[in-house]
């Protein structure tokens, strides 16, 4: 794996002629993290070389050039106007009248039609970045790959005090999406998920006699809150936390939420109604959801059968019309929000603590935060493979613990699967002057994917037919 990623560091662009180069060294990384991650209960790898591997396949990347994706280029944009005091929420890359603010990197910002579509506690983050060091694409490098090891570090610590091997934590680690992303992407994604896993581990802290008790839910609260505030996606987990905060510690969550959102936009507009410019805090954001389209499974296969236009990549909306693709819309966003109401319902029920113990009901909150994140993943309309990193902190969790009989650790294989083969939608990038999508790319992505999805749902889905049937005969027993 090291040899992988060191050998793509000779190659002075990811894009372009050096994307399927890339793509074999990632995938061969990619085939030994699959076996470190079979052997991981049988080879009792020590901690500490997994930690060094870890922090080696990182820093053999940190000091590449990112490429893959030229987000970068958009935190140093945003972290530059904060410190300017300028609302990045206001106009446009583009626009004159930022003339006066000019960078070397200004031209490199992607989608300069549009102003900044990353929410106040990101803009915080490129700001503090920007001000230590700046003008330099290698401080988000380095600062995505440090929230990374602490990721890391947070699902170690969870791993120890749920009384499961340690080295688990090697599935996290040394996933070579992760590795990617961060060390070379420098993906804000990094602070978003540093802020929720850490919002995690202060809940597994709060013992059932701890004296630090409320402060700990407290700040507990707060994380949630920024790591919504840096990317939408957390609040997806929010309902899961309802039992252990308490009401009140929920409100203030989305009090939060709201006021910080309100502050910002009361300066530069929402962006939510209007011409779609781009401007305003939710512009971006609004011309995201409306017209953004790219590497989808269930939504893109909804457009298509909806529309009965077949194609690769997105469908053309000036040719079938906005109904079906609003309505494919429509069926996705509902997916998502109804996998999330389940996911809290369950939770409410399953935290009791009255049922079982603190520790299995911790490890059950972990593993049900992969319902309303992997609903994201599957119905959600764009997937850029950062995206997927999100679930990656909770698959370690998918292993049963000791003396555990879990029906769910099957599970993991699939979003193994995945956070390795989403890395081929890069493809896209082979030819910059003819940026598409590929039947046989999505079809080696997903396909496999979902069969892995069903493989691990039969012994689930057989108890709950056996659950079932023994209700009914019980029912109509007692009807006769």
């Amino acid at each position: 794996m090291a040899g992988c990623f060191g050998a793509i560091t000779f190659f002075p662009s990811l894009r372009e002629e050096n994307v399927i180069p890339f793509l074999t060294f990632f995938l061969i990384a990619a085939f030994f993290y699959v076996l470190a991650s079979l052997r991981v209960d049988h080879d009792r790898t020590p901690l500490l070389l997994i930690w060094g591997l870890a922090i080696l396949f990182r820093l053999v990347l940190l000091f590449t050039l990112p490429t893959l994706s030229d987000d970068v280029y958009r935190y140093l944009w945003d972290g530059h106007l904060v410190g300017l005091g300028v609302n990045p929420y206001s106009y446009p890359v583009n626009s004159a009248v930022l003339d006066r603010f000019e960078t070397a990197f200004r031209a490199l910002v992607n989608n300069p039609w549009m102003a900044s579509p990353y929410l106040p506690a990101a803009q915080a983050y490129f700001f503090t970045v920007n001000h230590l060091f700046p003008h330099s694409p290698f401080a988000f490098q380095a600062s995505a790959m440090a929230l990374d090891l602490g990721v890391g570090w947070f699902v170690m610590d969870m791993l120890k005090l749920l009384n499961s091997p340690r080295r688990r934590t090697l599935i996290y680690l040394w996933n070579p999406l992760v590795v990617v992303e961060f060390a070379h992407g420098a993906h804000v994604d990094a602070l978003m998920l540093f802020l929720m896993v850490a919002s995690f581990w202060l809940l597994l802290r709060v013992g059932p006699e701890d004296s630090h008790k409320k402060l700990k839910l407290s700040i507990s609260t707060l994380s949630l809150a920024a790591a919504t505030l840096t990317k939408l996606i957390p609040a997806l987990i929010s309902p899961l936390f309802f039992r252990r905060w308490g009401w009140q510690r929920l409100l203030v969550y989305f009090l939060l939420l709201v006021g910080v959102i309100g502050v910002f936009g009361y300066s530069s507009g929402f962006g939510l109604t209007g011409k779609a410019s781009g401007s305003g805090l939710f512009g971006a954001l609004r011309i995201y959801a409306l017209y953004w389209n790219y590497n989808s499974s269930v939504y893109h296969w909804l457009e298509t059968l909806l529309s009965g236009y077949q194609t690769p990549g997105a469908v053309p909306v000036d040719l079938v019309g906005q109904g079906s693709v609003r309505f494919a819309k429509g069926i996705s966003l509902s997916l998502i929000l109804i996998s999330t109401i389940a996911a809290g319902v369950l939770a409410w029920k399953i935290d009791d603590p009255q049922k079982s113990n603190f520790r299995q009901r911790s490890i059950n909150l972990m593993r049900l935060a992969m319902v309303p994140l992997g609903a994201y993943l599957l119905f959600t309309t764009t997937i850029h493979p950062w995206y997927v990193t999100v679930v990656l902190p909770i698959t370690p969790f998918l292993l049963p613990l000791q003396a555990e009989n879990s029906k769910l650790s099957r599970f993991i294989w699939p979003w193994i699967y995945f956070s390795c083969s989403v890395a081929l939608s890069y493809t896209t990038y082979a030819d910059p002057q003819n940026l598409r999508e590929f039947y046989s790319i999505r079809q080696l992505e997903y396909i496999p994917f979902y069969l892995l999805l069903v493989w691990a749902s039969y012994p689930c889905l057989a108890q709950g037919f056996i659950f079932l049937k023994n209700k009914c005969r019980v029912i109509i027993n007692a009807v006769l």
